[in-house]
């Protein structure tokens, strides 16, 4: 194709925003800008932007690789602007990972391409149609082109990187696709640089089915914020109270000695994104490739360590440091979802295996301890060949399509087509007891994905960061009476931090940190961090921000600094009112679309029904999910959410109060519609726990 190049106008922006959204349709190659202020402040960029203009344009869904399906690249409302752990993005669409249903939901990345854009000028990117080519999008600023890739197509992620730097200059942020985007992967990946990437929700077959293999931009403008000395301060304050939160300095060094005696290479400490102050990725350099006659160079970074093995049963060989970083590159450079693989995919194959149901991969033993069997695995997902072609729909629809192990492959996949997070149950990696996973059934219960974003705020800190993880040590150590008063006033009950209180209280935290992840991603804020609740500088462990009369609850800092960018000086209650805005039209948006209710919610309940993982210490065996005793935790959910208890929908009143009067009724109509034209859900089967007692990952 010829290229196409549209100077694009330029609308007053406020501060934080820059009052533009880029409109693309690949079909027509129609370039445009309009206006976000019609959204901003009330929605409040990033995520909330997504979902607000999806509920105006779609009344109704799409399928994922409908040429009408948006992809939306939403960089948060402080991404651009110096705000500590700024610079992710948001993305939305209609995923192709989802299951029963392909319903519109959210991926998260990080690195500077969402920084370089709001330097361009954008506050986000709507993406419809699809070439009939591969092309590019290039953006400059207030120029936009559309540009042949035909020559990128095929490449893998880092090296469509390295070409178009080679073309554009070394300045340039790219998000791209691999061959697993290419071959419409329901697990591929989006990329920019080594190793941020948007994972979960196959958002890279999306692009895919557009024939867009990259999108390209480079920006020269500054992001104004409202008041500069004083987001300078909260830098300042927040990158004090958070010291000592992620503790990689003794990770790395062990790292390095590992490196020592495997031969070479060399590790360190690296932030995920623009302005992160406390770095929690592992950035390994020249280490000898144990497959590819090469050294590698990348960041290992969340799941991404399970490739090396080396974690209990279901993860029992061992490909050293050098083998995780380069089977870790590997599937970057396919643009394949590590997590899908990792917790879902291999836990079925290895378990299915043990079972005597399959024994080679494309013609290669099953032995986990070869690299020739992991690159003929990620090979044969990324360009569907072979048994790739049906894992290449990932876990939860290969089992199916295979007829292999469909109840083993139901044990590691927790619900809606994604494999276990943060469950203590279908996954074994995330070290979670109960009565603390009772808060992640309800963040599963509610969400179109898994729901990390949630229950990363609330469960994973109790245990990293509670008596059972690192805060129980040191000079300092965490109790459970401390954990106590923390969530007496966070949460306002003691027992939602009790790890003998059961059911009780539960409710409360999933409705707490549900729309904390609104907020996250609204603005954005590390993920892993925020909210700002556990200390290890204060005697109490509580965090907080600043000294003296200025200080304040760490829980209030997302409002401080959404203040300080944009000069919207709401109090935390009020931003905290915007967030449910969009955690709310986000559920409208499934009622509308599929006719979502409680007992859709409730597909996931089964998931939880047998014993947990590991056993919490202080209760002294493990523990199942009871149906009985969780249907009055779900009931106090919905009404915290103002939803009703019955169906699980937003309420008219609910909705009038957080400023949706408009939404109710079409809500209603589109689930009506809905029933009479989606087939109905086959029933859900109890989930049958595979492993022996005692045998844990």
């Amino acid at each position: 194709m010829a290229t196409k190049t549209v100077k694009l106008q330029t609308f007053a922006p406020t501060d934080a925003y820059r009052n533009r959204l880029l409109r693309v349709d690949l079909s027509s190659g129609e370039i445009r800008a309009e206006e976000t202020a019609p959204y901003l402040p009330d929605y409040l960029g990033g995520r909330g932007l997504a979902a607000k203009i999806v509920w105006d344009e779609y009344p109704e869904p799409v399928e994922a690789f409908d040429e009408r399906n948006p992809l939306m690249i939403m960089p948060g409302a402080l991404t651009g602007a110096r705000a500590p752990y700024s610079g992710r993005t948001a993305l939305g669409t209609f995923a192709p990972q989802g299951h029963p249903y392909t319903w519109f939901t959210r991926a998260n990345i990080g690195a500077s391409w969402g920084h370089e854009l709001k330097l361009a000028g954008y506050d986000g990117i709507v993406i419809t149609g699809a070439s009939e080519t591969p092309v590019r999008l290039m953006i400059r600023d207030d120029e936009v082109s559309l540009i042949s890739a035909d020559a990128l197509w095929g490449m893998d992620t880092l090296a469509v990187q390295e070409a178009i730097k080679a073309i554009d200059g070394s300045r340039v942020k790219t998000l791209t696709i691999g061959p697993a985007g290419e071959s419409l992967s329901r697990i591929a990946t989006i990329h920019t640089g080594s190793t941020s990437v948007a994972g979960q929700g196959g958002f890279g077959a999306v692009m895919g089915s557009k024939k867009l293999k990259a999108i390209t931009v480079s920006g020269t403008q500054e992001v104004p914020v409202a008041h500069s000395e004083r987001l300078r301060d909260l830098f300042r304050d927040v990158a004090k109270a958070v010291q000592g939160l992620r503790g990689m300095k003794q990770r790395v060094a062990q790292i390095n000695e590992r490196l020592v005696e495997e031969g070479g290479g060399e590790a360190r400490a690296v932030p995920c994104t623009q302005y992160c102050v406390t770095p929690c990725r592992t950035e390994i350099r020249n280490a000898q490739g144990r497959h590819f006659d090469q050294k590698w160079s990348g960041v290992v970074g969340c799941v991404s360590g399970l490739f090396g093995g080396g974690r209990g049963t279901l993860y029992d060989w061992d490909l050293g440091i050098h083998g995780t970083l380069e089977l870790n590159m590997h599937a970057n450079r396919l643009g394949l979802n590590h997590w899908d693989i990792l917790v879902g995919i291999v836990p079925w194959l290895r378990s299915s295996q043990a079972h005597g149901l399959i024994s080679q991969i494309n013609g290669v033993p099953m032995d986990w301890n070869s690299p020739e069997l992991w690159v003929t695995l990620l090979d044969a997902m990324a360009h569907r060949r072979g048994i790739g072609d049906a894992l290449a729909e990932g876990g939860w629809r290969a089992a199916y399509q295979l007829d292999l192990g469909v109840e083993i492959m139901r044990r590691y996949y927790t619900g809606w087509g994604y494999s276990g997070h943060w469950d203590g149950h279908a996954c074994f990696t995330n070290h979670i007891v109960y009565p603390f996973w009772i808060v992640s059934v309800l963040h599963w219960a509610m969400d179109t994905r898994d729901p990390a974003s949630s229950t990363h705020g609330y469960v994973q800190n109790v245990m990293h960061r509670g008596p059972f993880g690192w805060g129980g040590r040191g000079e300092n150590p965490i109790t459970w009476d401390h954990m106590r008063a923390i969530g007496e006033r966070v949460y306002g009950r003691a027992d939602t931090l009790d790890p003998l209180s059961g059911y009780e209280g539960k409710a409360i935290p999933a409705a707490f940190h549900a729309v904390r992840s609104v907020m996250k991603d609204c603005l954005s804020t590390d993920d892993q961090v925020f909210p700002l609740i556990y200390s290890t500088q204060t005697e109490d462990h509580f965090l907080r921000v600043g000294e003296g009369d200025n200080a304040f609850d760490g829980t209030e800092t997302e409002a401080h600094l959404f203040a300080a960018g944009t000069g919207v000086e709401w109090d935390p209650v009020e931003f905290s009112r915007a967030a449910e805005r969009v955690l709310n039209l986000e559920r409208a948006l499934t009622v509308r679309h599929y006719g979502r209710d409680r007992a859709m919610d409730e597909r996931v309940v089964p998931t939880f029904e047998y014993l947990e993982n590991w056993e919490n210490p202080e209760v002294g065996r493990r523990m199942a999910l009871d149906a009985e005793q969780f249907r009055p935790v779900m009931d106090a959910y919905l009404q915290l959410r103002g939803w009703d208890v019955e169906t699980g929908w937003p309420t008219p009143e609910k909705l009038s109060e957080l400023g949706l009067p408009g939404v109710h009724a079409p809500m209603v109509e589109g689930a009506k519609a809905a029933k009479t034209q989606l087939p109905e859900l086959p029933p859900v089967d109890p989930v049958i726990d595979i492993h022996a007692e005692g045998e844990h990952g």
